[in-house]
């Protein structure tokens, strides 16, 4: 089965497209408020991810997907690479498709390097790749045997985006001559890192895809929870309704949303709760969605 079949069935499956960045920033991780005293910043990260993996099986409320960036984890320590790959095994244990945001490309064998790390020694379900070394960057992660999903980066909402995305290529913009790309390289396989914070962009870029009758699941970050610092100020119910303006039928797009989950506690102050604040904002974020 082809990654944007089993990203649809997962969604139907759990209800929501929810995907939770993996972000650790161990200022905001008050595992001690739980655990006592901690050991090692790997042993941090460990147990606060696995108390939200706890509380959501135990709750039965789970996102999509989750997506941890490899930087966060691979700044601490070779430790920490062993934590992610940890967490990867026990977040896929319970069903929940991984997403690991590395944003590789290289030249072809180098590629292919990083696809056999991603799919086989960490043991990710998807990656996320940049598309501007061209299809033989590209080709090795859709042709990796593990069938895995591979996220291009298209129109991210950074600031310094504008300075190459946006330049005219042919009446249009930079990103959409990478989106025509997309459609000749897609196996099945292939989706879009698309930002929250320009819904108009996002409905146009729903659009292209639909008149080309090639949909293709979007990796949508800077989804913003109420009340929670941190995100990038996309709303979900506008970025679900500039997809559905622009046409989009499948349901296999993910939002996503890093400190405004991790940290959901912040709006409580109840640090000890971070697990149980993490699942509730999920919750109610699925909710507000439906």
């Amino acid at each position: 089965m082809k990654f944007s079949d089993c990203l649809e069935a997962r969604i139907q499956e759990c209800g929501n497209p929810i995907c939770l960045g993996m972000d650790p920033k161990l200022s905001l991780m008050p595992v001690e408020r739980k655990h006592g005293e901690v050991q090692s910043e790997e042993e941090k990260i460990k147990f606060f991810y696995m108390d939200i993996l706890e509380e959501c099986s135990k709750r039965n409320v789970k996102p999509a997907v989750v997506k941890p960036n490899s930087a966060y984890y691979e700044r601490i320590s070779i430790q920490g690479m062993q934590i992610l790959h940890d967490l990867i095994a026990a977040y896929k244990g319970e069903g929940i498709p991984v997403v690991l945001d590395a944003k590789r490309g290289d030249i072809g064998k180098t590629s292919a390097a990083y696809a056999d790390a991603a799919f086989n020694v960490y043991g990710a379900d998807a990656v996320t790749v940049s598309p501007w070394m061209g299809k033989d960057s590209v080709g090795p992660f859709l042709e990796h045997p593990a069938n895995g999903g591979v996220y291009a980066l298209l129109r991210t909402s950074n600031k310094g985006a504008a300075d190459f995305q946006d330049l005219p290529v042919e009446g249009s913009t930079a990103f959409f001559s990478v989106a025509k790309k997309l459609i000749e390289w897609d196996n099945g396989n292939l989706g879009a890192v698309v930002g929250a914070t320009h819904p108009e962009e996002l409905e146009r870029i729903t659009a292209f895809f639909a008149a080309a009758n090639h949909e293709i699941p979007f990796l949508i970050p800077g989804v913003s929870i109420p009340g929670v610092p941190g995100g990038q100020g996309g709303d979900a119910k506008t970025v679900l309704q500039a997809i559905a303006n622009g046409g989009g039928k499948r349901k296999f797009h993910v939002l996503n949303s890093s400190s405004g989950l991790n940290f959901a506690w912040q709006r409580t102050g109840k640090e000890a709760e971070y697990a149980s604040a993490c699942v509730d904002a999920i919750e109610s974020l699925a909710e507000a969605i439906r």
